[in-house]
């Protein structure tokens, strides 16, 4: 049977022309490899752009440089974009090769919202990162968030829309709480205490809010100047704590208001 394939001219010339294909692939495959693996495109530098204002750049040296392996040519980009993103404050990170031996980072940080619990922080996509406080700015200025597992985007939604309408109370809200039961509380920066309470069919979370805001400057004005708490769980009315005293300044002098 060899003998016919030796002396079969068309047959043969099919197999000697494979052959000289598959050498010259691997030749060309060798010569690939060779120009890729020179020094010259050895990874020599990273170049950091976009949100790096809290970006720790030590940390990075010694955290993300490392393991980066490879060539401008066989650097795994998908690897390294999840080492950047593993770092604080980094959210997004997008990678690009840059001739002939570097790699062009480019970094979307995140923007804190609020603290979440007792040591993380929620950022204005409303996900939760883990990040050192002290690095978010003046801690004053943050609200303090919570809620069950899976309810950070809609407890910062909250937030948002609670600082725009009680802002028209003169007020802010510092701590914003979702109970285990989704129930709302929060506390503002004026020492007032505001139960919502669950979301009901006919007795909705902005139906209350919007009640407060009607409500809070009649009640201030006519029943009691200080108000602790205010209790909007209520369809039919609310409940409400405080001082019906409070002491004026009336030209440097003090009087006391009775209501």
């Amino acid at each position: 049977m060899l003998g016919a394939i030796w002396n079969d001219d068309k047959l043969m010339s099919i197999i000697a022309g494979f052959f000289f294909a598959l050498a010259m692939v691997l030749l060309g495959y060798a010569c690939v490899q060779w120009v890729i693996n020179r020094p010259v495109f050895e990874l020599r530098r990273i170049e950091l752009r976009g949100d790096v204002d809290r970006i720790n750049l030590i940390g990075f040296q010694s955290q993300v440089v490392p393991q980066v392996r490879g060539s401008f040519f066989s650097a795994n980009l998908q690897n390294i974009r999840r080492l950047v993103e593993a770092q604080p404050w980094v959210r997004k990170a997008s990678i690009q090769r840059a001739w002939p031996n570097g790699l062009r980072i480019q970094i979307e940080e995140h923007s804190p919202l609020a603290t979440w619990g007792e040591s993380r922080l929620i950022n204005t996509f409303g996900e939760v990162f883990s990040a050192n406080l002290a690095e978010a700015g003046d801690e004053r200025n943050l609200a303090e968030l919570s809620g069950p597992v899976g309810s950070e985007a809609m407890v910062a939604n909250m937030y948002v829309k609670a600082s725009e309408r009680l802002k028209t109370l003169g007020m802010w809200p510092e701590r914003i709480e979702l109970s285990d039961r989704y129930g709302w509380s929060m506390d503002t920066d004026t020492g007032l205490h505001i139960e919502l309470g669950r979301e009901q069919e006919n007795f909705s979370i902005d139906q209350k809010m919007e009640r407060l805001l009607k409500l809070y400057p009649r009640i201030e004005q006519e029943v009691m100047p200080k108000i602790v708490s205010i209790d909007l769980r209520y369809p039919r009315g609310v409940a409400i704590k405080g001082d019906r005293m409070a002491a004026l300044k009336v030209n440097n002098a003090a009087s006391v208001k009775l209501n």
